[in-house]
């Protein structure tokens, strides 16, 4: 058996693979033994110091789904992590790596950043039913990934929700001075925002009858296939061919 420490010096993790035998009836298998030793690795190479976390989150008292639903939704997020580091990254030379402007200029660590984002996306569209890759593509389209955008109209967090729309219920759109205390978490305070935008995309999709009208109506309040819709569309496609690049474990879940 091999153990593989994995990880730079804040996230030292130690991930060991599955033992040959199988386990009793309705325990996994090994095959998603393996693919936990994966995640493992994966997890620890973006380092997420919140590992350990990420990994209790996929404990049966989490919630009431299949090990292997709660798991595929764990891959589906560490994909989606890479392709976002992957996608805002301007210039790498070996382990230095330089993000978007934005990102490197935070109060906090931007790859923790983008690890939390992809998992709040994630967790979203599982929830509501819409693709994580969609939702990312469109936060990539209304904010740049950048949590404190403000559109035109007073729009704001990383799916900029209009403050006289579904954003009027969300305090991070209504108040500044909580937005000012965002700054120093992880996640931006984005888990609501990001939560009404699934939804309210979510909705729009059903309305509209497809994907791509759902989308303009998100964009424009019609049901219509605009240049927003190709967009975000075409963004989506370059996030899953950034995760699928470098992440074998999950290129099932995703095509």
């Amino acid at each position: 058996m091999r153990t593989v420490w994995a990880g730079g010096r804040s996230c030292p993790v130690l991930c060991t693979p599955p033992r040959p035998p199988s386990p009793a009836p309705g325990e996994g298998g090994v095959e998603l033994g393996m693919m936990r030793f994966q995640l493992c690795v994966l997890m620890a190479s973006l380092g997420v110091a919140s590992l350990v976390e990420a990994q209790d989150e996929l404990s049966p008292a989490a919630d009431e789904r299949s090990l292997e639903e709660r798991e595929a939704e764990a891959a589906t997020a560490v994909a989606l992590a890479r392709a976002l580091d992957e996608r805002l990254t301007v210039w790498q030379a070996g382990d230095r790596r330089v993000y978007v402007r934005h990102c490197r200029s935070s109060r906090v660590d931007c790859r923790s950043r983008l690890v939390a984002f992809a998992r709040l996306l994630t967790s979203a569209g599982y929830r509501h039913g819409v693709d994580p890759f969609l939702l990312a593509a469109m936060a990539l389209r209304e904010s740049g990934l950048n949590p404190f955008a403000e559109g035109s109209a007073g729009e704001r967090g990383i799916v900029q929700l209009h403050p006289r729309g579904v954003g009027s219920r969300v305090r991070f759109v209504r108040s500044e001075a909580y937005r000012r205390r965002c700054e120093n978490q992880a996640d931006a305070c984005q888990g609501e925002v990001i939560d009404e935008g699934a939804a309210h995309v979510a909705s729009a999709i059903a309305r509209c009858g497809t994907v791509e009208a759902g989308l303009g109506a998100y964009n424009s309040g019609v049901c219509q296939v605009t240049s927003y819709s190709q967009r975000v569309l075409e963004s989506r496609v370059e996030l899953l061919q950034l995760a699928k690049a470098d992440i074998r474990p999950e290129r099932a879940l995703l095509d």
